[in-house]
């Protein structure tokens, strides 16, 4: 008997077996859920994943120039892909995370009040960070601001 012969189907083990339509298609099949399961699952492990392998950034970051913000007036800025919102006072100025500690929306500063007010669901803060009223669980974060030679500095 010949060793290249199988013996169910008679063929050679040289002779190819095509494949049928219905296999082709759940070839494609499996292969477009495999896709799109990875798809989905990269991004979620990537969220999952430590946005930097450096660790977090610190020290003091420059954020702009003092006369870019009258006394009264604010001016957010985002640094290392955080958000802040400065204001300043008749004594310097004041840096707090511009994230609501709510829902993360982005606050802002309202002069004519004199407080921070958060767009989505009315949370009210005072220039000290804490919360007025609305559903704010905690206080805005405050970051140390100093000013040297006209420009200002926040801890990161």
């Amino acid at each position: 008997m010949d060793p290249s012969l199988n013996e169910k189907t008679g063929e050679t083990l040289l002779e190819k077996k095509s494949v049928s339509r219905r296999d082709f298609l759940d070839y494609i099949i499996q292969g477009g859920l495999l896709a799109t399961f990875m798809a989905m699952l990269l991004p979620a492990l990537s969220y999952l994943w430590p946005v930097t392998r450096r660790g977090p950034a610190g020290g003091m970051m420059d954020v702009g120039l003092l006369d870019e913000i009258p006394i009264g007036g604010s001016k957010k800025v985002v640094v290392e892909g955080s958000v802040f919102l400065l204001v300043r006072t008749d004594d310097g100025v004041k840096a707090f995370s511009a994230i609501c500690t709510h829902l993360g929306c982005v606050v802002a500063w309202d002069a004519a009040k004199k407080q921070i007010e958060c767009p989505c669901h009315a949370g009210v803060f005072d220039l000290d960070g804490r919360v007025v009223s609305g559903p704010p669980p905690r206080p805005l974060p405050i970051h140390l601001a100093n000013i040297v030679d006209g420009k200002i500095y926040i801890q990161v």
